[in-house]
C-alpha cells in the first residue's frame, strides 16, 4: 500500500468512526469510556466528536484524491488526535482502556504528521497539482 492510499484508507476509516459515533453514540463511547457512555453528556459530547471527524475525514479524502491540500488535511487529523490524546492520558478519574485509547491517539499523531509530510513533499513534486503563485 503507497503513501496516498493509506492516507485515503486512514481518513475514509475516520469517516466511518464518526458517523458511527454521531448515529449509535451510546455503543461507539462505550468502548473508550465503559459505563460513563451512558451519560447524556457524553453522548452529545460523542456526537459533536463523531461529526468533526467524519468531516476531517471527508475533507482529508477528498483533498488526498484531488492531489491539493491531502497533507493540510492529514495534518489537521493529527492536531485532533493529539488533543484527544492529551485529554485521555492527562483528565483524572478516566478508566484504563482510555488511557490506551489515548495512546493510541499518540501514536496515530505520529503516522498522521509523517503521512502528510509524505503527501505534501509528493503533491509540491506533481507540476499537474502545483498552483503558481
Amino acid at each position: 500500500m503507497d503513501t496516498k492510499q493509506l492516507g485515503t484508507y486512514l481518513a475514509r476509516c475516520r469517516v466511518g468512526l464518526g458517523l458511527a459515533a454521531v448515529i449509535a453514540p451510546g455503543p461507539t463511547l462505550a468502548l473508550a469510556l465503559g459505563r460513563g457512555a451512558s451519560n447524556p453528556a457524553a453522548r452529545a459530547v460523542g456526537r459533536l466528536a463523531g461529526a468533526r471527524d467524519a468531516v476531517m475525514g471527508a475533507g482529508g479524502s477528498i483533498a488526498i484524491g484531488q492531489r491539493s491540500g491531502g497533507g493540510d488535511w492529514l495534518s489537521m487529523m493529527a492536531v485532533v488526535d493529539g488533543c484527544d490524546a492529551a485529554v485521555m492520558l492527562l483528565t483524572p478519574g478516566l478508566p484504563k482502556r482510555t488511557r490506551l485509547l489515548g495512546l493510541a491517539a499518540a501514536g496515530s499523531v505520529v503516522l498522521h504528521l509523517a503521512l502528510a509530510r509524505t503527501i505534501a513533499e509528493q503533491e509540491l513534486a506533481d507540476p499537474l497539482t502545483r498552483v503558481p503563485r
